[in-house]
């Protein structure tokens, strides 16, 4: 009765725009539900934590390791990755364990066959949370997660894909309210290859952390860090944020990096793009997920679930603390668009900002202390650069041109930023020249 009713309730949430993080592939971010359906596991489906396979090379004992030797080695040989993460592997990915009580009760919650409620679990990020390298949806990270605790909870789940391609945790906090928080998640995933490891990103997605740990159901928040090929990551600035406040922290390239640094794989065979993880890599992500929860549900005690306390002190300031992403629907601003500004915009997840194809120029009121643009990057040659004025000053410009590139993206960019919330007036205006497309797809304001 509950997987038909799990069945009943999935609906479709939001998907992959576009496949970020440089690639042109596309991947739908839906929801996933109890289902009786199951697929087969592809050569990367690497199994459950509990039955990894460890490689036959691999000797170190994770208890007796001496002073100054790293308590998680390599393997000492090349081992093939289809057949699975080894133990140390997995051991690695913990690269910050944080505070699990919260983890723990909505786990224990999950496993307990009396429970009648609903419990959500959503998964927010960019194009490798939407699914994209996975040669379909079913073999995505957060579809194998679905599919595995459809066989082993005991309550009514619901899992749903917030990923949208070739976004970060600037555009995440922004939307965080619509797209995740709205959906009343116990559970939370977040994932931002797209980040720098830096400020910047340290404080949007600190500001994110919170908003999430505030939420009315006191959701448990984990991180799941990426790499990239040669081990590009933004782990240190998002550990940095999370560990302020025990938020567990997952990762990816600390499981792979020192296997491909050892020469015991290619980092191609597990990305076929440098980027985004192929079948194989989707499947390890999912172990590393199994892992910990499995980790963390069978550890004694029940958990607890306190409230988040609003007074507690950032470590960044919170700069968007009351991050909002507003478009043609929202009452907090005023649109004046010339006759130009008239058009729908193009993405369909993103249909109710302003665009043109006549150059010109908008304006807009409202009361921000920080304003960001949302705007559509095209590869067609049509779109142009737009410069932006508040009250009256000219503070920057966006370039929704992007020749030669990998494909038409949604771009977030923080153009104004100060101490002070009150109202303003921006202008945003097409330059003149033989580009005169550009659409705007929301406003970006705290």
């Amino acid at each position: 009765m509950k997987k038909l009713l799990a069945l009943t309730l999935a609906v479709l949430l939001t998907g992959a725009l576009l496949a970020g993080c440089g690639s042109s592939d596309s991947s739908s971010a839906a929801e996933s539900s109890k289902s009786e359906s199951k697929t087969e596991s592809p050569s990367g489906d690497s199994k459950a934590p509990e039955s990894s396979s460890a490689a036959e090379s691999e000797t170190e004992s994770k208890e007796d390791s001496q002073p100054g030797e790293v308590r998680y080695p390599a393997a000492d040989a090349p081992f093939d990755p289809a057949s699975g993460m080894t133990e140390n592997m997995l051991a690695r990915s913990v690269h910050y364990e944080g505070d699990t009580s919260r983890l723990k009760a909505k786990l224990t919650q999950l496993y307990d066959a009396d429970f009648e409620g609903q419990t959500n679990i959503v998964f927010l990020g960019d194009s490798i949370t939407a699914g994209s390298g996975a040669k379909n949806a079913r073999n995505a990270f957060w579809s194998r997660i679905s599919e595995w605790l459809d066989d082993t909870v005991e309550s009514l789940c619901i899992c749903r894909n917030a990923g949208i391609g070739a976004t970060d945790s600037y555009l995440g906090v922004h939307r965080v309210d619509k797209d995740v928080l709205s959906l009343e998640p116990d559970i939370i995933f977040i994932e931002f290859i797209n980040d720098r490891d830096d400020s910047f990103y340290k404080a949007s997605m600190e500001s994110l952390i919170r908003k999430c740990l505030a939420a009315p159901k006191n959701p448990a928040v984990v991180l799941v860090e990426m790499t990239l090929k040669g081990g590009g990551n933004c782990q240190n600035a998002h550990t940095a944020a999370a560990e302020a406040y025990g938020v567990p922290v997952l990762s990816y390239h600390d499981a792979a990096a020192p296997e491909v640094e050892a020469g015991n794989f290619s980092f191609d065979a597990i990305s076929d793009d440098g980027t985004h993880p192929n079948d194989i890599g989707h499947g390890w992500v999912a172990d590393i997920i199994k892992y910990f929860l499995e980790k963390v549900r069978t550890e004694a005690g029940q958990g607890e679930v306190t409230a988040f306390d609003p007074s507690t002190p950032s470590v960044t300031g919170d700069k968007y603390a009351n991050a909002g992403i507003y478009d043609k629907d929202s009452t907090e601003v005023t649109a004046s668009p010339d006759e130009n500004f008239t058009l729908e915009t193009t993405p369909w997840n993103f249909k109710k900002g302003w665009a043109t194809d006549n150059g010109g120029s908008i304006t807009f009121e409202a009361e921000f202390r920080n304003f960001g643009l949302l705007y559509y990057k095209t590869t067609d040659g049509k779109t142009g650069i737009a410069t932006i004025e508040i009250d009256g000053e000219k503070v920057g410009y966006v370039d929704g041109n992007f020749p030669n590139g990998w494909g038409d993206y949604p771009a977030s960019e923080e153009v104004y930023t100060s101490d002070e919330a009150k109202k303003h007036t921006v202008t945003i205006t097409v330059r003149d020249g033989d580009k005169k497309h550009f659409e705007i797809l929301s406003l970006l304001m705290s």
